[in-house]
């Protein structure tokens, strides 16, 4: 089997669901805005599933990665194809527990199908390859447009 070394497009996993949430946000406002956002998408798990999911995975382990990102991500077998939303938060999420106790500014919610492991890995590496640095976040945080943040992100994706 040919293995997939198609590089993946966080911008086009986001499509339109990029949020800037003015002043500090709480952890339970910002999970809303993304699963609201995510639940729409055709071929998604409803609501209440997708919301269970995500704050079950939370229990297990604070999805807060360091750097002031977190990625709180669901997978399950009845989503048919994976997408993402954004939250960015200049103010930060006061509640989000984090490695290196910075505070949270940009939540990337992931919701993959249940065979799609390979695929959500490498949605997490971009992520991670991306905003290492912390230029992208940077522009994103001084950023007051969303579309602009996609066009952004779209042009760091080469």
């Amino acid at each position: 089997m040919a293995q997939d070394v198609k590089k993946i497009a966080l911008s086009e996993l986001l499509g339109d669901r990029v949020f800037i949430l003015k002043g500090k946000q709480q952890k339970s406002d910002v999970f809303k805005v993304l699963i609201d956002s995510v639940a729409e998408v055709e071929g998604m798990i409803q609501r209440e599933d997708l919301e269970w999911g995500v704050l079950h995975r939370e229990t297990i382990m604070s999805t807060g990665i360091g750097n002031g990102i977190a990625v709180p991500h669901v997978r399950s077998e009845n989503i048919e194809k994976a997408c993402m939303a954004l939250a960015i938060v200049p103010d930060g999420v006061s509640d989000y527990q984090s490695p290196d106790m910075k505070p949270v500014q940009l939540v990337f919610l992931i919701a993959a199908g249940g065979t799609q492991r390979a695929k959500h890995l490498k949605i997490l590496s971009a992520i991670g390859s991306l905003f290492y640095d912390g230029r992208l976040k940077a522009a994103f945080l001084a950023s007051s447009d969303a579309k602009n943040c996609l066009e952004i992100l779209t042009r760091a994706e080469g």
